[in-house]
C-alpha cells in the first residue's frame, strides 16, 4: 500500500525538465543519501532535518516537525527516485475552517522504495526549491485559519453501484462544499468493478450527477452526511442519469 506524506500546497505546477533541474535533483539526492547513511540515529535525524525548509512555520507546524523527520529518517537502504506532480495531485486540504499547505511550492515527489518490499510499497514526499537558493528541500505543512465561523466538517459518503453482469459502467461527479467557502468537484467512476465508495470530510454534498454509460443494467446512488442518509435513488435502463441537488 502506497504511503503519501501529508505535505500540502495551494498552487500546483510541473516544471519542464532541464539540465539545471536534473543537476539540482542529483545534488538533492546526494544530500538525502548522505544523511540516511549516518549510522547514529540522533545524528541521522539531525542531518535529515536539515533537508526540510522551515520558513513560515507557526506553533502548530513546529509541533509536528520531529514526527515528519522521523518518517524520512527511517528510509535507510531505500532506493530514491523523482517524479513530477501529476495534474490530479491534491495539494490543498481544507478541514474545519483551516487550510493545510506546504511552506514552499512543490515541484514533484521524492519516492523512497524499499527494494526488499513488495512492488508498490513506497513513500512519496513532496519537494520544492528554496525561495532564496537553487537547492531543493522538503517542505513542511503550514496551517491557516480561513473561516473561524465554520461548523465542524461532516463525514460525507457517496456510494455508487452499477448493477449488471458484467458490472455496469458509469461516470459522474459530486460537488462538495468546503469550510473555506469553496466547492470541490470529486469524480465518480466505475473503476472497472461497477461500484465506488468515496468518503471525505466537508460541510455538505451540494450536487451530484452520475450516468450509466453502458446502456444496460441498473444504477444506484446513495449519499450520507455523517450517519444521516440524505439521498437514495435506483434506476434501470433505459433511464441513464441520476441527479441530486441540495434543497
Amino acid at each position: 500500500m502506497r504511503t503519501a506524506l501529508f505535505i500540502l500546497t495551494a498552487l500546483v505546477f510541473a516544471a519542464a525538465p532541464t539540465a539545471h533541474a536534473d543537476a539540482s535533483q542529483d545534488e538533492f539526492q546526494a544530500r538525502i543519501e548522505a544523511a540516511l547513511a549516518i549510522g547514529d540515529e540522533t545524528e541521522r535525524a539531525s542531518a535529515v532535518g536539515a533537508l526540510f525548509y522551515r520558513g513560515d512555520l507557526g506553533e502548530w507546524a513546529l509541533s509536528l516537525v520531529e514526527r515528519v523527520i522521523k518518517i524520512v529518517a527511517k528510509k535507510q537502504g531505500h532506493d530514491i527516485s523523482f517524479e513530477p506532480l501529476s495534474p490530479d495531485t491534491e495539494t490543498l486540504y481544507v478541514i474545519d475552517g483551516y487550510e493545510y499547505r506546504p511552506n514552499i511550492e512543490p515541484l514533484g515527489h521524492v519516492i523512497f522504495t524499499d527494494p526488499a518490499a513488495d512492488p508498490g510499497n513506497n513513500t512519496k514526499v513532496l519537494y520544492g526549491r528554496h525561495p532564496n537558493e537553487e537547492r531543493f528541500y522538503f517542505p513542511l505543512t503550514v496551517r491557516l485559519l480561513v473561516n473561524p465561523n465554520a461548523p465542524p466538517d461532516k463525514q460525507l459518503q457517496m456510494l455508487t453501484i452499477g448493477m449488471a453482469h458484467p458490472p455496469a459502467t458509469f461516470t459522474g461527479w459530486c460537488d462538495i462544499a468546503l469550510s473555506n467557502n469553496t466547492t470541490k468537484r470529486v469524480i465518480l467512476e466505475d473503476q472497472n468493478v461497477g461500484n465506488q465508495t468515496l468518503i471525505m470530510h466537508g460541510q455538505s454534498i451540494e450536487a451530484c450527477e452520475v450516468t450509466n454509460t453502458g446502456g444496460r443494467g441498473g444504477l444506484s446512488l446513495r449519499l450520507y452526511e455523517d450517519d444521516r442518509e440524505i439521498f437514495i435513488r435506483h434506476i434501470e435502463t433505459p433511464q441513464a442519469t441520476i441527479t441530486y441537488r441540495k434543497q
